[in-house]
Order: C-alpha cells, then sequence, then structure tokens
C-alpha cells in the first residue's frame, strides 16, 4: 500500500498534467490543507509553489491559476438568489383605449 505522501505527489502530478493541457495559463500554486501542508513540508512541486489553503480540504489539493474558477460557487449562488422582477399577465382581455386594434 502507498504512503499518503507518494498517493498525493502521483495525483498532484496528474493534476499538473491534466492543467498543462486544459489550461493556457501557468499555475501560480498547488494549494493543500493546512494539516497536509505541515505533514508533508514541500515548500515547491516541479517548480510551482506549494501553499496552505484552509478552504482545501484534508487529502485534496487544488491548482491555483489566473484561469481557476475556485470559489466561483459562492458567486453563483449569489447571482441565483438575488431577486429579479417577474412580470404575470393579468389574463385575457380586449386591448385597452390607447392600444391599436386589427
Amino acid at each position: 500500500m502507498a504512503s499518503l505522501e507518494a498517493e498525493m505527489l502521483e495525483f498532484i502530478r496528474r493534476g499538473l498534467d491534466h492543467h498543462a493541457k486544459s489550461c493556457p495559463l501557468a499555475p501560480r500554486a498547488i494549494l493543500l490543507n493546512p494539516g497536509n501542508f505541515e505533514l508533508f513540508g514541500w515548500d515547491e512541486l516541479w517548480g510551482v509553489p506549494v501553499l496552505p489553503d484552509d478552504r482545501v480540504a484534508p487529502k485534496r489539493f487544488r491548482i491555483d491559476c489566473d484561469g481557476s474558477a475556485f470559489g466561483i460557487e459562492a458567486e453563483i449562488s449569489e447571482v441565483i438568489a438575488a431577486p429579479e422582477p417577474v412580470l404575470v399577465p393579468i389574463g385575457p382581455g380586449g386591448p385597452r383605449e390607447d392600444e391599436p386594434t386589427a
């Protein structure tokens, strides 16, 4: 059975490879849960800085870049929750006096 450190290195390497294929922007950092950051003691992997971030769950990582959508869920929720006026038709009826008729 592989160690957690070896597993994380493999997952991060795969993540960086995927990022390189799918994003034109270079990664700024690899984000780790603060507990994992302390446990592994990595400052840099493959030339990319490793930083602690409370938003990352244990045993997970995030690749931070200018094209990242990390945290966008909260912004989307705010937009969706914003009240929007709703137009409700009153019902069938004839034309009003100021409307032309056919």
